[in-house]
């Protein structure tokens, strides 16, 4: 017997296969592969249901990357973590959030492929995405600028060396062999260098803006 609750459940399932669909299509064809036809097929539904559900496209992409993409995820993160500890370790905290990010970057071929996107095309709904991540970064760093205040450290230009190195290097490597600076970041002990570095990079930056 169907139930209220029935045209609910399949329209939030439908929306589901959907938005995976967006995702199993970046893994194979990138950016590029996406499409109203295509969506649809791969996610088993009339096309027609994108309108119905989501409008447009774009808001479907869009719905996509609030999940996948790794500092709008983390936004919530923040906040969680800031509300449980009224005295956090802000060096640990943003040290774990950028080898979180070498981390989940180097494993996440739909937010390789974002960023590339992103990179190399003119896109209103990058663009939108880009916004939020910088509103983003821009509360993070309300976090961290009373530790740097006065100093001679600029925090946010250590941060956007950090990860456009991140972004640059896993990349070049993921696209042309897995070496970059004579370092194999296909090997555990190559991904774990990195890692240690970021906390070297952070650890050097609260020192130095005591000194």
């Amino acid at each position: 017997m169907q139930t209220l609750s029935t045209p609910i459940r399949n329209k939030d399932q439908t929306k589901r296969k959907l938005i995976e669909a967006v995702g199993e299509i970046i893994k194979t064809n990138g950016y590029i592969g996406l499409g109203v036809n295509k969506i649809a097929k791969t996610a088993g539904v009339d096309k027609k249901l994108i309108y119905r559900y989501f409008g447009n496209i774009n808001y479907l992409i869009e719905c996509y990357l609030n999940e996948n993409d790794y500092w709008i995820v983390l936004s919530n993160k923040f906040n969680e973590d800031i509300d449980q500890n009224s005295d956090p370790n802000i060096e640990a905290l943003v040290t774990g959030y950028l080898q979180n990010n070498f981390k989940f970057f180097y494993s996440e071929v739909e937010m390789q492929r974002l960023i590339l996107w992103g990179i190399s095309n003119a896109s209103p709904l990058i663009k939108g995405i880009h916004k939020v991540r910088e509103n983003i970064a821009r509360e993070c760093f309300q976090l961290t600028d009373p530790y740097f205040k006065g100093s001679n450290v600029n925090f946010r230009a250590i941060t956007a060396l950090v990860v456009g190195g991140i972004y640059f290097t896993i990349l070049h490597t993921r696209h042309n062999g897995g070496i970059f600076c004579d370092l194999d970041i296909n090997s555990e002990d190559g991904k774990a260098e990195i890692i240690k570095t970021i906390k070297q990079i952070t650890g050097w930056a609260f020192r130095e803006k005591l000194g």
